[in-house]
């Protein structure tokens, strides 16, 4: 599967969905910095009908903790479907974080020269 590099950044396609079965279809940073599976703003999280879980902290890269809505949903890439951890933010950027690359058994390779994303099955 390939993702694609906008504004030096790198982009994969994904879908999510809640109880609604609904899947729509999101474009997410893949961030490394980011040990979990998938952070979403209110706004694209609401509609598709996940599954609250709690409210969890987290730290922050400049220290600060954040508390957050978590909810339980799915998540397709490459035609693998899993079920995930979701953060849910009052407004973010979308964020794919390792652990669900780690969960859907991806591997990544990135060539920022060429911008080119490669995410390859290790399972």
């Amino acid at each position: 599967m390939l993702g694609n590099f906008e504004n030096g950044n790198p982009y994969i396609e994904i879908e999510v969905f809640g109880i609604t079965k609904e899947k729509k279809k999101i474009k997410a940073l893949i961030d490394t910095g980011f040990n979990g599976y998938l952070s979403l703003p209110y706004i694209d999280a609401f509609p598709l009908g996940l599954v609250l879980k709690g409210i969890e902290p987290s730290t922050l890269a400049d220290g600060s903790t954040s508390h957050h809505f978590v909810c339980i949903g799915s998540v397709v890439l490459d035609g693998k479907e899993v079920v995930a951890l979701i953060d849910i933010q009052p407004s973010c950027t979308i964020l794919m974080g390792t652990q669900l690359l780690k969960s859907l058994g991806k591997s990544m390779n990135i060539d920022f020269t060429n911008e080119k994303i490669e995410l390859s099955d290790t399972k």
